[in-house]
């Protein structure tokens, strides 16, 4: 830190359903020395009191969460939030996880949330596959359906008229633009 600025402890706490409260994890906060806590309640997707802790916070400065779980709700979220914090210089500590970036092997926090967001994608990914695999095993047919036939040659028979603009066209088909578009150069290649 320059010029002997004092860094800050910032609280954050969250509540993910309606029969939750903040009390336990602001007391937890409170005890712990933080200068300021930041607050979210219930499925607030938006975060509010996340971005306005993470934009109120400074280089040295210490984030305190009663646990992991309060600070993100996937290892995904975890590793985008963690690896800010990093960047900027700020620590974390997770209170009933024991865990502290300040300490000497604190570094070691980051890098292991980054070894389990890496391997939770590869997860995702090897499960997709195996999913998409077994369907085609299936016969099942993957990808968007195909726009009615009929539908698209009427969109040509309308395009080709050139009495109608082309909102007008999608209106009445139903179709995209794109689709009428492709079935279009389809259509002049074959003709």
């Amino acid at each position: 830190m320059e010029g002997g600025e004092v860094m800050a402890k910032l609280g954050y706490a969250r509540a993910s359903t309606g029969k939750q409260t903040l009390d336990k994890q602001i007391s937890f906060l409170t005890e712990s020395g933080c200068y300021k806590i930041f607050t979210d309640i219930q499925n607030n997707t938006e975060k509010e009191g996340l971005k306005a802790m993470l934009e109120y916070a400074r280089e040295g400065d210490i984030v305190i969460v009663y646990k992991l779980d309060r600070l993100a709700k996937s290892i995904q979220d975890l590793h985008r939030i963690t690896n800010e914090l990093k960047e900027r210089e700020i620590d974390l500590i997770s209170l009933t996880q024991n865990i502290d970036t300040s300490a000497e092997r604190g570094g070691m926090v980051f890098h292991m949330i980054e070894v389990c967001a890496e391997f939770e994608r590869e997860l995702i990914v090897e499960r997709i596959k195996a999913g998409i695999e077994n369907a085609r095993e299936k016969g099942v047919k993957l990808g968007r359906k195909e726009a009615n036939r009929l539908l698209k040659e009427k969109a040509y028979e309308l395009y080709r008229s050139g009495e109608y603009t082309m909102k007008e066209i999608t209106q009445a088909t139903g179709l995209a633009r794109a689709t009428i578009y492709r079935y279009i150069e389809q259509k002049k290649s074959i003709e």
